[in-house]
């Protein structure tokens, strides 16, 4: 037989671990990789304990409303509401009235001293205001020319008009005076009063 051949199996060298795993550096390209992979395990539990966290508060939340809705009074709640119609029904109403005692006290204000009324009638045009009828008595025809001038600067009269000029047995001069309005100033308000 050959005198190199050898019976064992064991090496005569003793194997070092460079043989058997080799160590390989990691270059920038695997730390990154490395560094990516923790960072999405990382945010994964992170997302994970605040959806939990959200969902135990919105439950909270839940059970909060149900016992706010328990707790209020549904009839109360009725009650107030049908009062609140009733409220908004009168405010319409009173929005809607006229108040005369506006013109009234404007109408006295204006009045020349020579000039009488003895009759007074309004109605209401639709939305255009108030038409006042009256008729009455000067000492002359220059005080109703005068009082149909002191009339004109009152911006709530929108037009004037006189008829019927008569002279009576009296000397005094009888007329009728037709005077539209401003429906302003016959809307009530809290100040009016």
């Amino acid at each position: 037989m050959s005198s190199n051949f050898q019976s064992s199996f064991i090496p005569k060298e003793p194997i070092t671990a460079n043989q058997v795993f080799q160590k390989k550096k990691m270059g920038a390209l695997g730390m990154l990789a490395v560094s990516l992979f923790i960072a999405s395990i990382v945010f994964a539990v992170a997302v994970f304990v605040y959806k939990n966290m959200v969902n135990k508060s919105i439950a909270n939340l839940q059970s909060q409303l149900a016992a706010a809705e328990e707790a209020v009074d549904k009839e109360t709640i009725n009650e107030m509401s049908r009062f609140s119609q009733k409220l908004e029904i009168a405010k319409s109403i009173v929005d809607r009235h006229k108040v005369i005692s506006n013109f009234l006290a404007v109408f006295s204000s204006s009045t020349v001293s020579t000039v009488t009324f003895d009759k007074f009638d309004y109605s209401e045009l639709s939305g255009d205001g108030l038409v006042v009828n009256l008729s009455g008595e000067a000492t002359s025809y220059g005080g109703i020319a005068l009082q149909e001038e002191v009339f004109y600067e009152v911006p709530y009269f929108k037009s004037i008009d006189i008829s019927g000029l008569k002279l009576s047995n009296r000397g005094t001069v009888n007329f009728n005076m037709i005077i539209l309005v401003d429906p302003k100033i016959a809307e009530y308000s809290i100040d009016s009063n």
